[in-house]
C-alpha cells in the first residue's frame, strides 16, 4: 500500500516537468515586453516624422501602458504557479489575528517549544515570517535559517510603505535614515489615533536602528544558521519572561526552522508561520497576501471564540484577504477553519459551536471547520492527518485547476494583446494610401501635359512663317563665304593652266576645268548649312524637352537634359514595354540636314549653270581674259540663284519643327490608349516618386508604414506559444 508519505512526494515530483514549461512561457512574455518597449521607443521617434494631423495625434494619444500591465500582472500570476511547482514541499500557512493560538498549534505539529515559537497572551510576540520545516534525514537536531533584509529591500519593503501611506515626503537613504530625525506626521493625520500608532511603529525601526543595522545584507551570499537555543532571539519580540529585549527581528526577511515532526508519514510539509495580524504595522497585509498567494499550498485560519464572542469585521476581511491572495484558485478549495477549544483555561466549546454554525452566514466558506484544542497534540495530529489526506488525494486536482485558471487567463492574454495590436498596426495602415492621391495628380499631370503641348504647338505655329535663326545665321554665312572667296582665277593662271601639258594648251579646256571646280567650291560652302539646321533641330528638341521637365515635371526622373532627356526617356519607356517609346524615340531620331532638304535644289542650280557640257564658248572668244570674265558672270549668277532660293527656305526649318511637334503629340497624347500607357508609367512607385513630391513623402511614408507594421508584428504573442498544458 502506497503511504502517504511517498504519495505526497510523488505529488511533489510531479509538479517539477511543469516549471520549466512555465520558464519558457516566462521568457516569451518578457520578450513581448521588450518588444512592446521597442514598439513604444518606434512609437516616440515617429511623432516628430509623421506629416499626417489625423494620425499624428492618434499616435500621441497611444499608450502601450495598459498592454505592459496586463503581462506584468501575467507573469506575476505565472511566477506564483511556478513558485508552487518548483517548492520541495507542501506547505500549510497557518493565520491568524494576534492571540488566538497560532503559536500553540505550531507548537503542537512542529514539537517544538515556546522558547522557539513564542507565544503569550499580551501583545504581538512573533516578529517575523518563519517556515518550519519537517527533516526527513533522521537527525533530531533543530536548527534554523536566518535571511536578513538588504539596505535596498529594507527601504523598499518595510521603510517606503510608511512613508506612502503617512505622507512623510521622499524615502530617506539608508543613511540619512540613520542620521535625521524622522518628518512629523502632516497635521490632518495627527488627528487620528491609527495614524500616530503607525508613526510610533515606524519610529521604532527608527530608535532601534543601531540594534539591528549591522546585520542588513550580510545574509546575501548564504544564510546565517542558528542553533535551536538562538531561535527566539531572531524570530520573538520578547523573551521568555516577556521582555522586549529582541530587536533583531526588525532586520529579517525570513527565518527557515528544521526540526523532526512528532507525527509519522507527514511526509515533505512545511508550516508557514505569519506574525499576527491587528498590529499597526504597515506592510504586514501585503506580505501576507504575498506570502498565502506564493507559498502556500493549504491555508489554515484559527480563531479563539471568547464568551459572546461573534464574526468580527477583522476575521471576514482575514477571509478576504486570504480569497484575493489567489484568485486563480478559489480559498474555498485549499483552507480549513479551527476553532481553539480552550478547556485548560476557559471552557470555550459553547462558543465554538455558535461560531462553527454561523460561519456560512458570514461567507466563510472553507473545505472545513473543526473544534480542535491547539494546545491539545492528539487533537492537532488528528487535525493534521485530515489535512495532509485531503492533500494527498486533492492537491492534484488543485493543481490542475490552478494551472488551468492561469493557461486560460494566458490565452486570453495572447487573444486581447494581438487583437489590440491589429488595431495599433491599422494606425498607419491608410498613412501610404495612393490610390485616391495618384488619381488625382495624375489627372493634373494630363491636364499639364495637354496644356503644355497645346501651348508649345501654338507657339511653333505662329513661328512656320517666320525665318528660323539658326538656320538663317549660316546661310548668311555660307553667301558671305561665297562672296568673300571667289575661287576665281586671274588671267595669269588661266594662261598656265591653258597651257598646262595636260590642256594642251587649250583655253577651252581649261575654262571647262575651271567650271568644275568652280562649282565644287560653291557646292562645299553650302554644306556648312548643315551646322546651322543641326543647331536649329538641337534647339528644337532642347525647347520640347525643357517644357517636359519645367512645365509638367518630369525633371526628377533623369539629370540627363536637351535631346539625351528625350533619349533616356524613351529607354525607360523601352524598359517597361511602354507604348510612349515610339513617340519619344521618333522624336529623338529626327533630322534636318542639308542633304535631306536642299543639296537637290542647290545641285540642280550648280548643274544647270556650271556644267562643263552646257557652258561652251567659241574658239575666237577663248582668251584669258574672256575665261575669266565668264566664270565670273557664271559665279555671280548661280550665287543669285542660291541666295534668292535659300531666303525662300529660311522658313522650312521653322516649319518642319512644327510638323515634328504635331506628330510628337500626336504620338505621346491623341494616339489610341496613350493616356492608359501615361497612367501604367507614372503608376510605378519609382517614378511617381520622382514625379511628385507628393510621392516622396509617401515613399517615407511607407517606408515609416513598414518599420511600424514589422515592430508590431514582433511585439504579437506566436499562438499557441503561452501554452504550458493542456486545457
Amino acid at each position: 500500500m502506497v503511504t502517504r508519505e511517498v504519495l505526497i512526494g510523488k505529488i511533489i515530483q510531479q509538479r517539477q516537468p511543469f516549471v520549466q514549461r512555465i520558464e519558457q512561457v516566462e521568457h516569451k512574455l518578457k520578450e513581448s515586453q521588450e518588444n512592446l518597449k521597442e514598439l513604444e521607443n518606434l512609437r516616440i521617434s515617429l511623432i516628430p516624422k509623421l506629416d499626417d494631423p489625423i494620425v499624428l495625434e492618434l499616435f500621441k494619444k497611444l499608450s502601450l501602458d495598459d498592454l505592459q500591465k496586463l503581462i506584468d500582472e501575467d507573469l506575476r500570476a505565472l511566477q506564483k504557479l511556478k513558485r508552487r511547482f518548483k517548492r520541495s514541499t507542501l506547505n500549510i500557512g497557518v493565520v491568524g489575528r494576534a492571540r488566538q493560538g497560532k503559536s500553540r498549534f505550531l507548537q503542537s505539529v512542529s514539537g517544538l517549544t515556546r522558547s522557539e515559537i513564542p507565544d503569550g497572551d499580551r501583545e504581538h510576540c512573533t516578529g517575523v515570517r518563519s517556515t518550519i520545516y519537517h527533516k526527513q534525514d533522521g537527525s533530531q537536531k533543530t536548527h534554523g535559517l536566518v535571511y536578513f533584509h538588504t539596505q535596498e529591500s529594507f527601504l523598499e519593503e518595510i521603510i517606503k510603505p510608511y512613508y506612502e501611506q503617512l505622507s512623510l515626503g521622499n524615502l530617506p537613504n539608508i543613511q540619512d535614515f540613520a542620521r535625521n530625525s524622522l518628518p512629523e506626521l502632516p497635521e490632518t493625520s495627527k488627528k487620528l489615533a491609527e495614524y500616530k500608532a503607525k508613526y510610533e511603529h515606524l519610529k521604532k525601526y527608527k530608535d532601534y536602528f543601531d540594534k539591528y543595522f549591522k546585520f542588513l545584507g550580510t545574509t546575501q551570499d548564504k544564510p546565517l544558521e542558528i542553533t535551536k537555543e538562538q531561535i527566539r532571539e531572531y524570530v520573538a519580540q520578547d523573551d521568555e519572561n516577556g521582555e522586549r529585549i529582541y530587536f533583531r527581528y526588525l532586520a529579517i526577511k525570513e527565518v527557515k526552522i528544521f526540526c523532526p515532526f512528532p507525527q509519522k508519514e507527514v511526509g515533505k510539509i512545511a508550516l508557514i508561520d505569519l506574525p499576527g495580524l491587528g498590529d499597526t504595522g504597515i506592510g504586514d497585509e501585503a506580505r501576507l497576501v504575498k506570502t498565502v498567494g506564493e507559498d502556500v499550498d493549504v491555508i489554515i485560519f484559527i480563531k479563539k471564540p471568547q464568551k459572546g464572542d461573534y464574526w468580527a469585521d477583522v476575521d471576514v476581511k482575514l477571509y478576504d484577504i486570504a480569497e484575493r491572495s489567489l484568485i486563480e484558485l478559489p480559498v474555498n478549495l485549499w483552507s480549513y477553519m479551527i476553532l481553539n477549544y480552550t478547556p485548560t483555561l476557559v471552557d470555550n466549546y459553547v462558543n465554538c459551536q455558535d461560531l462553527q454554525k454561523s460561519i456560512k452566514q458570514q461567507h466563510i466558506d472553507v473545505i472545513q471547520s473543526l473544534i480542535v484544542d491547539c494546545a491539545d497534540k492528539d487533537q492537532v495530529a488528528g487535525f493534521l492527518d485530515t489535512i495532509l489526506n485531503y492533500l494527498a488525494h486533492s492537491i492534484n486536482d488543485l493543481d490542475r485547476k490552478y494551472a488551468r485558471s492561469c493557461q486560460i487567463r494566458l490565452q486570453e492574454l495572447e487573444k486581447t494583446v494581438n487583437e489590440e495590436l491589429i488595431n495599433v498596426r491599422n494606425l498607419l495602415s491608410n498613412y501610404a494610401n495612393t490610390s485616391r492621391q495618384f488619381l488625382g495628380l495624375f489627372n493634373q499631370f494630363m491636364d499639364k501635359l495637354s496644356e503644355s503641348m497645346r501651348t508649345l504647338n501654338e507657339e511653333f505655329k505662329e513661328g512656320m512663317t517666320k525665318n528660323d535663326p539658326e538656320f538663317e545665321k549660316q546661310v548668311k554665312k555660307a553667301l558671305e563665304d561665297c562672296k568673300l572667296h571667289l575661287h576665281i582665277p586671274d588671267e595669269g593662271k588661266i594662261t598656265q593652266r591653258a597651257y598646262s601639258p595636260d590642256d594642251k594648251g587649250s583655253h577651252q579646256i581649261a575654262y571647262l576645268q575651271y567650271i568644275a571646280e568652280l562649282r565644287a567650291n560653291i557646292s562645299q560652302n553650302f554644306h556648312l548649312l548643315d551646322c546651322g539646321l543641326q543647331d536649329s533641330i538641337a534647339n528644337f528638341k532642347s525647347r520640347v524637352a525643357d517644357t517636359l521637365i519645367s512645365q509638367v515635371g518630369l525633371g526628377d526622373i533623369t539629370t540627363k537634359r536637351n535631346a539625351d532627356f528625350i533619349l533616356v526617356m524613351a529607354d525607360k519607356f523601352a524598359e517597361k514595354n511602354n507604348k510612349l517609346e515610339l513617340g519619344f524615340r521618333t522624336f529623338y531620331d529626327y533630322e534636318m540636314s542639308y542633304g535631306s532638304l536642299l543639296l537637290r535644289i542647290i545641285r540642280g542650280h550648280l548643274n544647270s549653270s556650271l556644267s562643263p557640257d552646257t557652258n561652251t564658248l567659241e574658239l575666237k572668244e577663248m582668251t584669258p581674259q574672256t575665261v575669266k570674265k565668264n566664270l565670273q558672270s557664271l559665279y555671280d549668277e548661280i550665287i543669285k540663284k542660291c541666295e534668292v532660293t535659300l531666303n525662300n527656305w529660311l522658313t522650312v526649318p521653322s516649319e518642319v519643327q512644327y510638323y515634328m511637334l504635331e506628330e510628337f503629340i500626336d504620338r505621346i497624347l491623341y494616339a489610341d490608349g496613350m493616356k492608359d500607357e501615361w497612367f501604367a508609367f507614372l503608376d510605378d512607385t519609382e517614378i511617381r516618386s520622382l514625379v511628385w513630391t507628393e510621392f516622396r513623402q509617401i515613399e517615407e511614408r511607407k517606408r515609416l508604414q513598414e518599420t511600424w507594421r514589422q515592430q508590431v508584428n514582433l511585439a504579437r504573442i506566436e499562438p499557441n506559444s503561452l501554452d504550458f498544458m493542456n486545457v
